[in-house]
């Protein structure tokens, strides 16, 4: 565990107290949906024996969550967030104790901190994404990188309703940031938001060519950040 991410004392008083936690998935977790991951950290807070607030009036009681944004099936990732309500405060780093022991194979607690009682959502205030892509880029992949991004216009197909319609984005405005590292790892910082999200996957097949093999590539969500209306970044 990375230790307890710093706190916001503002609206912090007794009583009921929400959480951010932030967890990575790797090896077996990655194999996961996005609601079998949810499941799976719904149930690692039960196991935990937090008290936990419950999520309405059911026969099994479950954990109150709000949860990031949703993943790939295939993905691995350092920032999975989800939002955690509990009966009372407990510090930071017993909560990260008990969840840690908790956890499935693949999950780890990579921070947490404690947040006001009225705090913007996670799907409210993340709009960036960023990912490293490791797989066997070509020799001659700095410069298709760099007709990639000097095109005016990225078009990307996706298609909806089991292929009943064709959705159509232009991604060069939500790339942020397109750089290779290392000749084997592409770093990618990616804007999305309501009809304007495009996959990693899509934009490897612009930069590879459509017969491009992508199926052995690894892509990892290494952040999710807020973008302010200046540009700036931040952790949510």
């Amino acid at each position: 565990m990375r230790g307890a991410m710093p706190s916001s004392e503002r609206g912090l008083d007794a009583g009921p107290a929400r959480y951010r936690v932030r967890v990575s998935r790797q090896g077996p977790a990655g194999a996961l949906t996005h609601l079998a991951q949810i499941e799976a950290l719904r149930s690692a807070v039960v196991r935990s024996g937090l008290p936990f607030v419950p999520d309405g009036k059911r026969k099994r009681p479950r954990p109150r969550i709000s949860f990031g944004p949703a993943i790939s099936v295939g993905y691995e990732s350092l920032a999975e967030y989800f939002d955690l309500e509990l009966a009372g405060p407990l510090s930071p780093e017993d909560i990260a104790r008990r969840l840690s022991g908790a956890m499935e194979q693949g999950f780890a607690v990579q921070g947490l901190r404690r947040i006001p009682a009225f705090f913007p959502s996670l799907d409210a205030s993340i709009n960036i994404v960023r990912y490293e892509i490791r797989g066997p880029f070509p020799p001659d992949c700095p410069a298709r990188l760099s007709r990639l991004l000097g095109r005016a216009e990225i078009p990307i197909e996706k298609i909806k309703d089991g292929g009943a319609r064709i959705e159509r984005v232009d991604a060069r405005p939500l790339i942020r940031e397109a750089v290779l590292e290392e000749p084997g790892r592409l770093g990618l910082t990616l804007r999305f938001g309501p009809k304007r999200t495009v996959k990693p996957e899509a934009l490897l097949r612009e930069l590879l060519g459509p017969e491009a093999l992508i199926e052995g590539f690894l892509i990892i969500r290494r952040e999710l950040l807020s973008e302010t209306s200046s540009g700036e970044l931040m952790t949510p």
